[in-house]
């Protein structure tokens, strides 16, 4: 009875110690509120600094203690927002971009690109600061009114490449044997690196067309941009100078100047006092302010954003994608998010936005499902992001519209598949695996032996039935005749400006094209919508308090930056998560 009381008078202690601590949070929380409401405080003659490093991703992470905890995250489409925002706002009077190693596509860049060409007609003065560049940040570059680089800088504009390693004659030297399946004669850079020594001919006139095409518009840009005519710019690429010295001789950048000197400029231009630091806001906190405040009309009707972006596989995703950095996109939470948007009346249109590099087969085909019963009911606009091609194209193809960039690598309708044989490593490292089974094909893919002659016909004839699938589907969502669809498959990745002369896209441009589409297919003025982004994921803690809110508890109580460190560490994000080896990806060029 001692032992039982004591345990109680334990339990009673810990839960006043947790009640007193929720009450804390709670009432943290409500204060959180009311200053999350205000806004951030921005003052007069401010900088709108935006720091570009690592990935610009289309949505903020999705693991466990991001979910639970918010994420500071800044993404396209808040970067996007702020800058409509800063030309409206008069307390903004520049915008900085301090770029650091970032790491954005092609799409993405054009897209930025757009916006802080719209942000300049507003009169707000654009400069941007690099200590690297390489072509794609460049092309970025062209779009500020200033370009600074500090002494010593690294400046490379050597062209453009595209380089791959094959990997089989790696696997047999460690005995593992590979059996290379494919439908569509151009499928595809990432399935021949694993399945073929050496790229075929059709896959090197893909990959020549599309880097021809990617270094066409950059050399164009540039000349442009720079006001330089196209063969001196052509010129320089070879030249090769690769320093920022070399590129301010040749009318490539601004200056040379040191950090200090460029925000010298930068208190002229915004009449602050020189002795003062520079006024800026970042674009993190940027985001907190209300486009209403800033005098931009807010349509009061809704439009869905869903955001799909990563190798799309069956159930939950989220676990690394095996041929890339990033993360696998589940098909559970984006049907989810379908049928949301379908069943609230509010939601008028939805803007499905795309950027993964393919997909394993059921998992696309299920989203691509939900896609066709939702156009049913009100219109699905897809916007490409980098990449949507084979698994990315099969869940767009069926959407009311859709709209590329025109550098996003789209198409792709095709299929490939490695069926893995480790008989021989198996033989070098000495185990002897033991197999019993029921049925005379049963361990036909469980990789301990070659596949028989009929049993690699079977499975080609699978791959070849869910090719023949794919092009009717493609047919059927993009009204057109089997036969001419099937002209411009053959798993062939298109860059978008191409891919809309083929019929595969409708109109080239971003977020925004998207979204007005969306207001012409409902019949509703441009002016009049607005984005609803619809949760995939939320915790019950996150709803309750909001994530911003919670973000600040944290950091009221010192506690953000701790807890966040955890994530790395915690694997949280690597439970209950599939692994699935991808059937489709498209190439990659830089």
């Amino acid at each position: 009875m001692n032992i039982l009381r004591q345990v109680g008078v334990w339990l009673v202690r810990v839960l006043a110690v947790f009640g007193g601590l929720f009450l804390v949070l709670v009432l943290v929380g409500l204060v959180g509120l009311v200053l999350l409401n205000r806004g951030p405080q921005i003052a007069d003659n401010s900088v709108l600094e935006i720091k570009l490093a690592g990935d610009l991703p289309e949505k903020a992470n999705s693991d466990l203690l991001s979910g639970l905890l918010g994420s500071d995250t800044l993404t396209l489409k808040d970067l996007l927002g702020d800058l409509k925002k800063a030309a409206k706002d008069n307390r903004i009077k520049a915008v900085l971009l301090r770029i650091d190693g970032a790491a954005l596509g092609w799409a993405q860049t054009e897209e930025l690109r757009d916006a802080l060409v719209a942000l300049r007609k507003s009169g707000k003065p654009v400069t941007g600061y690099a200590e690297l560049m390489n072509e794609r940040l460049y092309y970025l570059a062209l779009a500020f009114d200033r370009f600074y680089m500090p002494p010593g800088g690294i400046f490379e504009m050597n062209g453009l490449v595209n380089s791959t390693s094959h990997y089989p004659g790696l696997f047999a030297k460690l005995g593992i044997g590979v059996q290379y399946f494919r439908y569509g004669k151009y499928k595809s850079q990432s399935g021949e690196s694993l399945g073929r020594v050496a790229f075929s001919e059709p896959v090197k006139e893909m990959i020549n067309a599309n880097l021809s095409e990617q270094f066409e518009t950059f050399v164009a840009a540039v000349a442009a941009g720079r006001r330089i005519p196209v063969t001196e710019v052509r010129g320089l690429v070879d030249a090769s100078g690769l320093s920022a010295e070399w590129a301010l001789s040749h009318r490539l950048i601004d200056g040379v100047a040191y950090w200090d000197e460029v925000e010298s400029q930068l208190k002229k231009q915004t009449g602050s006092d020189p002795d003062k630091n520079l006024q800026t806001v970042s674009a993190t906190d940027y985001t907190r302010v209300a486009p209403a405040s800033v005098g931009l009309a807010v349509g009061a009707n809704k439009v869905g954003l869903i955001v799909a972006q990563g190798l799309i596989v069956s159930g939950n995703g989220g676990s690394p994608n095996p041929l890339s950095d990033g993360p696998t996109q589940g098909s559970e939470p984006l049907i989810k998010a379908l049928r949301e948007a379908g069943r609230r009346d509010e939601i008028k249109a939805v803007v499905l936005r795309v950027d993964s590099p393919g997909g394993a087969g059921i998992g696309c085909d299920l989203v691509r499902r939900e896609v066709e019963k939702l156009r049913a009911k009100k219109p699905v606009i897809v916007s490409m992001g980098d990449s949507a091609a084979s698994g990315g194209y099969w869940i767009s193809m069926d959407a009311t519209a859709i709209v590329a960039q025109p550098s996003t690598q789209t198409g792709s309708i095709g299929i490939w598949s490695v069926v893995p044989n480790l008989q021989k490593l198996y033989s070098n490292l000495a185990l002897t695996p033991e197999t019993f089974k029921r049925g005379a094909h049963a361990d036909e893919l469980i990789g301990l032996r070659p596949l028989s002659p009929s049993e690699a016909q079977g499975y080609d004839e699978r791959l070849l039935f869910e090719y023949r699938r794919f092009v009717s589907l493609a047919a059927q969502g993009r009204h057109k005749p089997v036969a001419d669809l099937e002209k411009i498959a053959q798993g062939r990745t298109w860059l978008g400006r191409r891919a809309q002369q083929l019929g595969l896209v409708d109109r080239l441009g971003g977020l925004d094209t998207a979204l007005a589409l969306a207001a012409d297919k409902a019949k509703l003025s441009p002016d009049s919508v607005t984005f609803e982004p619809i949760d995939q994921e939320s915790s019950p803690l996150a709803s309750l308090l909001g994530q911003d809110a919670l973000r600040l508890i944290l950091r009221t109580l010192g506690i953000e930056q701790t807890v966040r460190q955890m994530a790395p560490t915690t694997g949280f994000d690597l439970l209950f998560k599939e692994r699935l080896f991808p059937l489709a990806s498209p190439e990659k060029f830089d």
